[in-house]
């Protein structure tokens, strides 16, 4: 669940792995955009992709480092050992 303090400005998220609450501060009306449709990456250019992330799941960088590695790992399908 996410719950806006509209006078800071802060979206409050809960980590579904670890439990943490995070704070990621944003415009109100961005926010508000974002609510009625608008991308993610287009309400909030301001925010990088880990601040991101947790608005869209919640999920918090370390979790999101431990479950799915680091941004900078390439997954090459196909290439397996035969």
């Amino acid at each position: 669940m996410m719950k806006v303090n509209s006078k800071e400005g802060i979206v409050a998220t809960h980590c579904p792995f670890c439990g943490c609450t995070n704070g990621v501060e944003v415009n109100e009306k961005d926010y508000l955009d974002w609510q009625d449709g608008a991308l993610v990456q287009d309400a909030f250019p301001y925010l990088n992709a880990s601040e991101r992330e947790m608005l869209i799941s919640g999920i918090c960088p370390t979790c999101w480092f431990n479950t799915f590695g680091s941004e900078d790992e390439t997954v090459e399908w196909g290439d397996e050992d035969e």
